[in-house]
């Protein structure tokens, strides 16, 4: 059945208005006909029988929409596929393939909003309602940690014409974070610079609450300067150990401040992600500082256990960092209802550093110094090229 010129514009206006949006037609399945014993193969066209008039269609569109709007994304949801499926063709199937992937990314079902994303994206391309079909798949994919699909729709981003420079930040953005978590550093840096330069050229999130798009981007700047700080490591250890140890502790503080950027969107999600990453930062810092052998010159028994001692000392309060960034991370997860991934790896993590931390409490009460000498150690450690 196809749609009237009215019914058309009647759906699209009220899609677009709901902030759910609409689309086009699904093009009609070809079959073959039954084979006859003889003669050539003739195939048809089958017609979609849909129990519903054009007005009823429209009018089950219209509830559904109010459904969706009131919160009842799960019964609006069913509605929308089902007239789908009875109303393939034109705008009542269109809308409700996006109007349905609304609901079901609200109820959580992520997956089967990005199907119901790349359904419309792939049947109808070039319609009204492509580019937010692909904002809001890329921000799905981006939950789901999809990351080389991520930087496919945020080429497709890029290469439309019709973006304003939010939009642009935040394709820039999610091409950034799909290509940093694939280790291609480099290329997510020469990203984020680009869309870093629209931020100040625009002057956003200088006061107040930045926009929500900013969020994504920090998070990528975090990501590429995390990668690059934690590719610096101690063993084996540098001729230039003191120096070396500076720059890894600048890369951490630098990535912390771009973490601590994404958290000022207050989104919950990316506050989680964020705050996991801040954690786990100090947490790879203690790991790697606390692989370095004695010195050489540490020769003796005593010596060695002197060495051990005050690096345990000295570096302990990474743990203890870490351990802060992962109670809050997780206390944020209560209190706001987020429960990702990024949820359950702090939780994790909080748990680990809590071993750690017992751990290293009991190697240093093994250890036959007091915390006085162990001191004493440390600032004699200090004064040594």
């Amino acid at each position: 059945m196809m749609d009237s010129p009215r019914t058309v514009l009647v759906l699209l206006f009220v899609g677009l208005l709901a902030g759910c949006g609409s689309s086009g037609p699904r093009p009609e399945a070809k079959r073959p006909a039954p084979k006859a014993a003889v003669g050539p193969v003739v195939e048809v066209s089958p017609v979609v029988v849909s129990p519903y008039s054009e007005a009823e269609l429209v009018a089950e569109f219209e509830r559904a929409k109010a459904l969706l709007l009131a919160g009842k994304h799960h019964e609006a949801a069913e509605v929308f596929d089902k007239l789908e499926r009875f109303a393939p063709d034109g705008e009542i199937g269109a809308a409700s393939l996006y109007n349905a992937a609304v609901g079901y990314e609200a109820l959580g079902e992520r997956e089967t909003a990005a199907a119901r994303h790349r359904e419309l994206l792939r049947r109808f391309p070039g319609h009204a309602l492509e580019r937010s079909a692909l904002f809001r798949l890329g921000r799905v994919l981006a939950y789901l940690e999809r990351w080389s699909e991520l930087v496919v729709v945020a080429d497709k981003l890029l290469a439309r014409k019709d973006l304003v420079v939010l939009e642009q930040i935040e394709a820039r953005g999610a091409r950034a974070l799909g290509l940093v978590e694939q280790d291609l550093v480099d290329e997510a840096a020469r990203e984020v610079s680009v869309a870093r330069d629209l931020v100040e050229r625009e002057r956003l999130g200088v006061s107040g609450k930045p926009p929500i798009e900013l969020a994504q981007l920090w998070f990528a700047v975090g990501e590429v300067r995390r990668k690059r700080s934690e590719a610096i490591t101690f063993v084996p250890v540098p001729p230039n150990f003191a120096e070396t140890l500076e720059k890894r502790c600048q890369g951490l503080l630098d990535a912390q401040g771009a973490y601590t950027e994404a958290m000022r969107s207050l989104d919950a999600h990316w506050s989680a992600m964020a705050g996991y990453r801040v954690g786990q930062l100090y947490q790879e810092l203690h790991r790697d500082v606390m692989r370095v052998p004695p010195p050489a010159a540490a020769d003796t028994l005593r010596e060695k256990q002197l060495f051990e001692g005050a690096m345990r000392l000295r570096y302990r309060v990474l743990l203890e960092k870490g351990l802060d960034m992962m109670k809050g991370t997780a206390r944020l997860g209560d209190r706001t209802g987020e429960a990702s991934a990024w949820i359950g790896r702090a939780r994790e993590a909080e748990r680990a550093l809590e071993l750690a931390l017992a751990d290293e409490k009991a190697a240093l009460a093994r250890l036959p110094f007091t915390e006085e000498e162990l001191r004493e150690a440390l600032e004699a450690l200090k004064k040594k090229p």
